[in-house]
């Protein structure tokens, strides 16, 4: 598959059924063919390589038909790529369960002498997920182990459907949207006796938090976003927990975060809650000062306020930021229509990677206001992969902002290059009459931070789908994200990435810009303390046997973000991170923003728009993905050994 013109989104559910078991015929018949080879005479290209084409094939060929799942219009096609992703997901524990497969493999390992480092640390990587699979167990305890795994596979499933269809939202009267601007109001849903419907999507939730004066109707709104998942996603939740820990045991790890650090930079739990008690021993008190600064300005609202409640924060953080900093996002926003954005986002990543984004107005899509791109090299006009953007909510969709491999970069078996294909999926605010898409700030960041992982994602020269694109060290791979959110601050990029909506030519001003650097790290105190409350609320789950996962929750958030959780709410339910990947891997985002931040004074020297640094780190970050440890590819890049002080100094702790 070479064209997006060859990938299809219009199929239907039954289509999808019958392409996923005709896939999964195909790639077992290439596994069977690679599982009966004699042991005497195999080889890296018969065995292991034999091995991955196969694997890699079935990626291409059913990645995109599974996306569907979190992008359809169709319920019926969203649950029957649901399926096939289930399927799938059951399949691959198959795999790497079979005895005769892991032989061919060792067999291949006796014989990589005289391979090259990408081949041998393939090999590697194969045996070591054979062996995380129970390979080296007896086979009693393997069969617990797959039972085990396949369960998560349909717990896992379970947990994200019901957040998917989760239906509710907040009535409201018009007294009740007091603070709310205009033209928020002017898109909620009416209800028949003219109240208003606040949902719980990003675009709807967040604004009001951040913007509604009435104080019981944040309250009321954050207790329905907070127990989204319900009950059964804290029970999957739970259940997950247990079998990851018994997993782990059956393998001879203490716990599951063991067995997940074992494959992480940070290596050990130890490391990973060392890291993260000296960041919470650092900001605790700059958290506790921000919190009275809230408390000062909720004061002034009720003079009998003693605590900042937890339907506060975001109120207050926004108000000081309004009244302390002139930021007022929501004039902000009128500097940043999202076409603008884009615009200027694909400018600046021209500039900086050599290559040319040009619309493909012929490619095939699963929504109208779905927009595809091809990227294509600048010196050689070669076209090297292409992606899409849906950056706007609908019933069903996938609920937050991510960046999808659609099609994995590899090396076929001919030895033409499969081009990459990927999708930003995001729910930023849909046109209105009148008006375009309007970002805040926020927004902008985190458009730049997806795009970031696009690229990533779409650049790889990778050989094999196992090293290709974001397929790295999961503590590390927000790193090259995170460090092109530093363009978002940046007076030079700003002129480029906005544009009033009604002027077009009159780009974000520069007393609008200082107020935004000048809050930039108001409140950082809190903002950072809820990071590594999340990432110690992990930790505490995954090296523990079982757990009673509200109380941890309860306790934790009032220990390190020092506001208390919501009463009567659940809000683990509803933490995707912990279902989808992220288990035991929170604390990667602090964790890679230390080389994020690093990377970027290579950037702060050279210049933001400098094309030559931009090529180093095309080809040290992005082209190699996880073809190299990541610690080298980042010594590659700065020309040294990484350190922490940028990132301590860019959330405002002094180390000089």
């Amino acid at each position: 598959m070479h064209d997006l013109t060859q990938l299809n989104f219009a199929y239907t559910p039954d289509e999808i059924r019958s392409i996923c078991d005709q896939e999964q015929n195909r790639v077992n018949a290439g596994i069977d063919a690679v599982a009966g080879l004699d042991l005497s005479t195999v080889n890296f290209d018969s065995g292991v390589l034999a091995l991955e084409t196969a694997l890699a094939e079935f990626s291409a060929g059913l990645e995109p038909v599974n996306f569907l799942k979190y992008v359809s219009p169709d319920p019926e096609v969203r649950d029957a790529a649901d399926e096939c992703e289930q399927a799938i997901a059951k399949l691959y524990v198959d795999i790497f369960a079979r005895e005769d497969l892991y032989k061919v493999v060792k067999a291949c390992e006796t014989k990589s002498q005289n391979l090259g480092a990408v081949q041998k640390r393939l090999i590697t990587e194969y045996l070591d997920e054979f062996q995380r699979n129970g390979l080296e167990l007896p086979l009693e305890k393997r069969k617990q182990f797959i039972e085990k795994k396949k369960k998560l596979v349909e717990i896992t499933t379970e947990f994200d459907k019901n957040l998917v269809e989760w239906k509710d939202s907040l009535i409201v009267s018009r007294d009740e949207l007091d603070g709310m601007p205009e033209d928020y109001i002017k898109g909620l849903e009416k209800t028949e006796d003219g109240k208003y419907k606040v949902g719980l999507s990003y675009p709807e939730y967040f604004p009001f938090m951040q913007n509604a004066k009435n104080a019981d109707a944040r309250r009321r709104l954050q207790i329905k976003f907070f127990n989204r998942g319900g009950n059964r996603n804290t029970d999957l939740l739970e259940s997950a927990i247990r079998l990851r820990h018994e997993s782990a045991e059956l393998l001879g790890k203490k716990n599951h975060a063991t067995f997940v650090l074992e494959q992480r930079m940070a290596k050990a739990p130890e490391k990973v809650l060392s890291f993260l008690n000296d960041l919470i021993a650092k900001l605790k008190p700059k958290g506790e000062a921000d919190l009275a600064e809230m408390l000062e300005f909720k004061q002034k609202d009720d003079p009998a306020a003693t605590e900042i409640l937890p339907w506060d924060w975001r109120y207050y953080d926004n108000q000081i930021k309004k009244e302390k900093y002139q930021v007022d996002q929501q004039k902000i926003k009128e500097y940043f229509p999202l076409a603008t954005v884009n615009k200027g986002m694909f400018e600046i990543y021209e500039t900086l990677l050599n290559v040319d984004f040009v619309e493909d107005t012929e490619a095939p899509r699963w929504h109208d206001s779905v927009l595809a791109y091809k990227v294509v090299d600048k010196k050689t006009k070669k076209h090297l992969a292409s992606f899409y953007m849906d950056l706007f909510p609908r019933p069903g969709k996938y609920g937050h902002a991510a960046a999808f491999t659609l099609v994995s970069g590899y090396t076929r078996a001919d030895g033409s290059y499969q081009r990459p294909v990927s999708s930003i999926v995001a729910n930023y605010n849909a046109p209105q009459e009148g008006q375009p898409s309007l970002l805040t700030h926020s927004e902008v960041e985190t458009q730049f931070h997806e795009f970031g992982h696009i690229m990533h994602q779409v650049l790889t020269t990778a050989p094999y789908t196992t090293f290709s694109g974001t397929r790295v060290k999961r503590d590390f791979v927000e790193a090259p994200s995170q460090m092109l959110e530093n363009w978002v601050w940046n007076k030079e990029s700003l002129s480029k990435l906005s544009g009033h909506y009604l002027r077009p030519s009159e780009t974000l001003p520069d007393e609008l810009l200082d107020s935004l650097l000048k809050a930039k790290l108001a409140n950082a105190g809190i903002t950072y303390l809820r990071q590594l409350f999340f990432g110690t609320l992990d930790m505490t789950y995954h090296t523990s046997a079982s757990v009673n996962s509200t109380a941890v929750y309860e306790k934790l958030q009032k220990e390190i973000m020092l506001i208390a959780m919501p009463p009567g709410t659940q809000p683990q339910a509803s933490f995707g991170h912990l279902m989808g990947g992220y288990d035991a891997g929170y604390y990667g985002y602090l964790w890679s923003e230390v080389f994020a931040q690093d990377m970027f004074t290579r950037f702060e020297k050279e210049g933001l728009l400098n094309a030559k640094t931009g090529a180093d780190y095309r080809h040290w970050i992005l082209e190699k993905g996880g073809t190299v440890d990541p610690s080298e590819l980042i010594k590659g890049f700065l020309g040294r050994e990484p350190n922490n002080v940028a990132f301590l100094e860019s959330i405002g702790l002094s180390v000089r």
